[in-house]
């Protein structure tokens, strides 16, 4: 129960301290969710705020990757009809796939990129 009052003064405190703070989360919430359907990335719109960032950060690390290996973004897309290396393709998140889940995956597939051959 202080522990409860205790979080609640907190919030109260934030509340004070930057009333925009709600607006400018849900802001950047909206601004990534944006850029990783730009990107092919499929979200069930219930992620959490960290969980898009990892997926953000994670499609960052595929994509450098994709263009360390002479890959380009855009003909390798998820909605590309004939990339030039399948490989180069982020992976497509699966039905009931947790965003962590899917995380990993686009991490692993970043990965085994690094032991392909240019």
């Amino acid at each position: 129960m202080a522990t409860e009052r205790k979080d609640a003064g907190s919030n109260e405190i934030n509340e004070v301290l930057n009333p925009h703070r709600g607006e400018e989360q849900t802001r950047a919430r909206e601004h990534a969710a944006e850029i990783l359907a730009r990107r092919g990335v499929l979200l069930n719109g219930d992620e959490s705020d960290e969980e898009l960032a990892d997926l953000w950060s994670a499609v960052e690390r595929f994509e450098s990757m994709v263009e360390a290996r002479g890959g380009d973004t855009m003909t390798n897309a998820p909605d590309s009809a004939e990339p030039d290396n399948p490989a180069f393709v982020l992976p497509e998140r699966k039905a009931r796939e947790s965003a962590r889940d899917y995380t990993r995956r686009i991490l692993e597939a970043a990965q085994e990129l690094t032991n392909l051959e240019r």
